[in-house]
C-alpha cells in the first residue's frame, strides 16, 4: 500500500477519528456534532454552502484515499458520515435531543442501508462513498420529521 499524503489522510478520516480500531462510523460520525454546532453561527445558505463544501471535498478526498490504498471503501474514511450527519443536522434545530436522534437515527440508517442506500454503496469512487451517507442523512431526516408531525398531532412538546 503507498502512503497516504497527510492532508487526504487527515481529512479523509475526520481528523483520525476513523482511525480508532472499533466503531470507526461511529466515532467519525461524532466529528459532525462540533460542525454542525459552527453552522449554527451561519445563516442557512451559510450552512448549506459548508455542506456543499464538505460534500465535494468529502467526494475529492474519499476518492483519493481509495485509489491510494487500493481499498475500494476504507472503513476508516469517515469523511461520508460527517457530510451525512452535518446534512440532518442543518436540516433541524441544533438542539440536544434533535442531536442524539440525528445521531441515531443516521447511524442506523447507515448500518441497515435499506435502498437507495445499498444502491450508492455499491458505487465504488469517492462518488458512491459520499452518496450512500447522504442517503441515510435524509432517510435520519425523513423519519425524524414523521416523528415531529406525529407528536404534533398528539400535542406532544419535545
Amino acid at each position: 500500500m503507498k502512503k497516504i499524503p497527510l492532508l487526504i489522510d487527515m481529512l479523509a478520516t475526520g481528523f483520525y477519528m476513523g482511525k480508532i480500531p472499533f466503531m470507526p462510523g461511529t466515532f467519525g460520525s461524532l466529528v459532525a456534532i462540533p460542525v454542525g454546532y459552527l453552522c449554527t453561527f451561519l445563516p442557512v445558505y451559510g450552512q448549506w454552502v459548508v455542506f456543499a463544501f464538505i460534500f465535494f471535498l468529502g467526494a475529492y478526498v474519499s476518492g483519493r484515499y481509495s485509489l491510494v490504498s487500493g481499498i475500494e471503501d476504507p472503513g476508516c474514511v469517515v469523511v461520508d458520515e460527517v457530510a451525512g450527519l452535518l446534512l440532518f443536522y442543518i436540516i433541524f434545530p441544533f438542539k440536544p435531543l434533535y442531536i442524539l436522534a440525528g445521531f441515531i437515527l443516521f447511524r442506523f440508517f447507515d448500518i441497515l442501508k435499506p435502498f437507495p442506500v445499498s444502491f450508492f454503496d455499491r458505487i465504488k469512487n469517492g462518488w458512491g462513498i459520499m452518496l450512500d451517507d447522504i442517503a441515510a442523512g435524509l432517510y435520519a431526516a425523513a423519519v425524524w420529521f414523521i416523528v415531529i408531525k406525529i407528536l404534533e398531532y398528539y400535542n406532544i412538546a419535545l
